[in-house]
């Protein structure tokens, strides 16, 4: 692996297509060197965002951008729309649930906006 390898994957906004970005995450968080609990953490950080996505995007497909490091994996995911007009008392139970998720099991997690488009910003190191 080269220093910051970069891998995307255009998916159909479809559930039945989780299983298949899970396991495509696992191969690139053992490709930056992730032990299996690292690895773990990838798969379930990954396909919660990926569900969390399917619920705003009714048609389409999804863009997963990896960013692969020496001990780490970048994902952004997006563009999604309205998530980041979210104010913080408005989120839904379910969009809660999905950040709490999202924050347990990674190092870095935030919504960012570029262009005028919402992404989901996702970092998982090593140990």
């Amino acid at each position: 692996m080269t220093e910051n390898d970069r891998v995307v994957l255009s998916v159909p906004a479809r559930g039945e297509f989780a299983r298949m970005i899970r396991l495509a995450s696992a191969e690139l968080a053992v490709r930056a060197g992730m032990n299996i609990d690292d690895v773990d953490d990838v798969k379930l950080a990954v396909e919660e965002a990926f569900v969390y996505a399917c619920e705003r995007v009714s048609l389409g497909e999804l863009v997963f951008s990896f960013t692969l490091a020496e001990g780490s994996v970048e994902l952004l995911l997006g563009p999604l729309p309205g998530i980041c007009d979210d104010d913080n008392g408005a989120a839904e139970a379910g969009d809660r649930y999905a950040r709490f998720i999202l924050e347990s099991v990674c190092d870095e997690y935030e919504l960012v906006e570029r262009d005028g488009s919402c992404f989901v910003r996702l970092v998982k190191r090593a140990g």
